[in-house]
């Protein structure tokens, strides 16, 4: 499903698989400052938290679905891309589905406004933790 990452510059979409991933994905990398949106119109969890009151009930909520998903979860910060809902299809042209790095970095710098790169800081998220798990198997393999 395809979810906008509602902040105050930038229109930012996402695909995840469902609210719980997408509510992970919006509190986490969103750290309480991006709003949830579905592109469907359907009810999802309330991310906002602009003075930092999130109830220990959702915290405990995104940490369970980490832990259990967290894959799901990596996937859904690299599908993260800088267009609303109406241009997602545009930009998974553009991109080949985000997997094309050079125009990726082309489409950002092209309109993204805000100095918060919200993307990239996904994305690399996603990169990081691929990166790691990538090296423990190696070492695991040794």
């Amino acid at each position: 499903m395809l979810y906008e990452f509602i902040t105050p510059s930038d229109p930012i979409t996402f695909y995840a698989p469902d609210n719980d991933i997408a509510e992970a994905v919006a509190v986490y990398v969103g750290n309480g400052k991006a709003g949830l949106r579905a592109a469907d119109g359907s009810e999802t969890p309330t991310t906002l938290y602009l003075f930092g009151n999130m109830p220990i009930e959702q915290i405990n909520r995104v940490e369970k679905t980490l832990s259990e998903r967290l894959e799901d979860f990596l996937t859904a910060c690299e599908r993260f891309a800088v267009c609303g809902f109406s241009d997602r299809d545009i930009y998974n042209d553009y991109t080949q589905n985000g997997t094309n790095e050079e125009k990726v970095k082309l489409w950002d710098d092209k309109k993204r406004s805000s100095m918060t790169d919200w993307c990239g800081f996904a994305r690399g998220l996603a990169r990081k933790a691929k990166e790691a798990k990538s090296v423990e198997s190696a070492e695991s393999v040794s």
